[in-house]
């Protein structure tokens, strides 16, 4: 009785410590530049979206970017190649991150303004 008390506390210990990978983040504002849109000082350039996915259960993450790293990417080049770039007095605006997951797989879409200051 006493084995099969330790085999059970054992057998519980090792498989509580797996954990499958958990997505979780955000995209906030890093800097805190305040911007005056009073008047007429910028253009808009093009709304964009990028999406990236990938197997909710992962062997490991090492060498990896992350869900939103890829989908930004994807829209920058979606970006340039409609003849866009983040150059000078240029920003992403209205940024918006959806997430839709599933038991085998997560995707997120990253959709974003781009909008170029004139004054």
């Amino acid at each position: 009785m006493r084995f099969y008390s330790l085999l059970l506390l054992v057998s519980g210990l090792l498989l509580t410590s797996c954990k499958t990978t958990v997505y979780t983040g955000s995209f906030g504002q890093v800097n805190q530049t305040q911007v005056q849109l009073s008047n007429a000082n910028f253009r808009m350039l093009g709304s964009f979206s990028g999406m990236a996915s990938e197997r909710l259960v992962s062997i490991g993450v090492k060498n990896k970017e992350g869900l939103i790293s890829q989908a930004k990417a994807d829209l920058l080049a979606k970006a340039k190649a409609a003849g866009v770039e983040l150059t000078g007095s240029r920003t992403l605006t209205n940024i918006a991150v959806d997430v839709i997951q599933n038991p085998n797989r997560v995707t997120l879409t990253l959709s974003a303004d781009i909008i170029e200051f004139t004054k």
